[in-house]
């Protein structure tokens, strides 16, 4: 049994409202600044930079139209991505589409299902860094229009989801 005087009770009482209002402030403010969107490259020419700016130095050039990127923060009007690849950096807003795309990252060919079920007919396949638009996904497929081909292909088989 713990036994406080009123007084302390008070003092108390006001020291783990401030802890537990102040606890909250670094989550809300990192959870503003980080979050996760998916992106993809709007031209077949785009930098990849140290930092959010011009100035910075480019790390990479990506030449692949469509590439899906993953938002992790903005700052201004750039946004620090991830790429494909793992790469991380900065990429200015007017160079990305909000346009969902995907890309196989399977050194094998991947099949590509006609309707949503690992049964049906294997009517195509496709091979690493093949990019294409995502419709959806469920539990183990995702629906994807390939190049004006659509079908279904395992989740484990892309990148451009969570």
């Amino acid at each position: 049994v713990i036994i406080i005087k009123m007084k302390n009770i008070i003092e108390l009482k006001y020291l783990i409202s401030f802890v537990v209002i102040s606890s909250f402030f670094p989550t809300i403010a990192y959870s503003e600044n980080i979050q996760s969107d998916w992106l993809s490259l709007k031209y077949d020419k785009t930098y990849l930079r140290t930092g959010p700016s011009k100035q910075h130095k480019v790390l990479w050039t990506y030449k692949k139209i469509g590439l899906p990127i993953k938002k992790l923060r903005e700052k201004g009007d750039w946004f620090e991505v991830q790429m494909p690849d793992q790469e991380t950096g900065w990429i200015n807003d007017s160079q990305v589409s909000k346009k969902r795309r995907v890309i196989i990252i399977s050194n094998k060919l991947v099949n590509i299902y006609k309707k949503d079920n690992l049964n049906s007919i294997v009517f195509a396949k496709a091979g690493k860094n093949v990019i294409g638009d995502l419709i959806g996904c469920k539990k183990v497929l995702c629906k994807i229009n390939f190049y004006k081909l659509e079908g279904y292909i395992r989740k484990k088989n892309i990148w451009g989801i969570d």
